[in-house]
């Protein structure tokens, strides 16, 4: 129906130019700006061309219909519904913007929220977005997974539902099986990792916003060739590779072997032969059936139980020779 978005806009696509450049966008410039698409990297900048981007394609129509969305990226659905009439429904559909809310509110004061265009739906689970963010990267494309309600962005976010885009229609599911991602760096999304050190709200900020100390989480964005290339579960910051190890499963304690319960001082009775020496290299110790104390353990020796009375040793056994009492 169109073609998926995998890398950024290029020069003369007017869908992500603003006007004051020549462009249809009705969107503020990006932060940082790109010097050919100037509405990025912003995510509502990007959504709002995407979209339009599509419509164009598969209607064959140019411009920019829907150009009023241009507000807060929280506030897409209220744009959507009262200025165009748009469909919102409360899952991702092929050729939709997804809409998040930061905070309590949709005032703004505690966060504009987010946007992102869905390339593919592989299942009611998984997801493929094209996406772009303010003070961060111009673009990127995420697999996102729906195991905690929010899509895979982070706690302080609500899913608020996805702008169904006319041209496409409710699409929830498309034919070709999810690919099986490959190798594109020493981690690959998916990875359980553990992490410790700086954390960028970009992968390529040029200064840490954050720590991140001895933390066992997942690898979900991978941006291969930027300063700062890993990103984890639940947005926590993109990271350099020095930072971030291969999880190790740790190794189970050995099971100690099983005690025998003798110790220094109990009585005990013989019930098997011993031994003239704890090494056992003496004549046999025998005193079948008498009852002995243990008056010391060798542990380590053959023969390690040392056994007798107030008169002397009797011999030295083995833990299977005493019988305790």
């Amino acid at each position: 129906m169109f073609a998926m978005r995998t890398s950024k806009p290029g020069a003369g696509n007017l869908c992500y130019i603003t006007r004051g450049r020549g462009g249809w966008s009705w969107c503020i410039q990006g932060s940082p700006t790109d010097k050919n698409c100037d509405v990025l990297a912003n995510c509502v900048g990007y959504a709002c061309g995407r979209f339009n981007e599509i419509y164009n394609a598969i209607k064959g129509t140019s411009g920019m219909k829907y150009y009023a969305l241009n507000c807060n990226a929280e506030n897409f659905i209220e744009r959507a519904v009262n200025t165009y009439g748009l469909e919102v429904v409360g899952y991702p559909v092929k050729g939709g913007i997804m809409v998040w809310q930061k905070g309590n509110t949709l005032s703004g004061n505690d966060g504009a929220g987010h946007v992102a265009v869905v390339e593919k739906v592989y299942d009611g689970n998984h997801i493929y977005t094209s996406e772009s963010g303010y003070g961060g990267s111009a673009f990127w494309n995420q697999h996102r997974y729906n195991g905690d309600g929010r899509w895979g962005i982070g706690s302080g976010y609500t899913f608020r539902g996805c702008i169904v885009n006319p041209a496409v229609g409710k699409v929830t599911v498309d034919e070709e099986p999810a690919p099986t991602p490959g190798p594109v760096g020493k981690f690959n999304v998916g990875d359980k990792v553990t992490i410790e050190g700086n954390l960028y709200v970009s992968s390529n900020a040029s200064s840490p916003a954050g720590y991140a100390t001895k933390r066992v989480t997942n690898i979900t964005r991978v941006n291969p060739g930027s300063a700062h290339p890993y990103n984890t579960t639940g947005d926590l910051g993109w990271m350099d590779e020095a930072s971030i190890t291969k999880y190790v499963e740790p190794t189970p304690a050995p099971t100690p072997a099983p005690s025998t319960g003798l110790k220094v001082g109990d009585k005990v009775k013989i019930i098997n032969k011993g031994n003239g020496s704890s090494y056992g290299d003496s004549n046999t110790a025998y005193g079948l059936g008498w009852t002995r104390t243990i008056l010391k353990i060798y542990e380590g020796r053959a023969f390690p139980y040392q056994v007798g009375n107030n008169t002397g040793t009797t011999g030295f056994y083995k833990a299977d020779a005493l019988e305790k009492i």
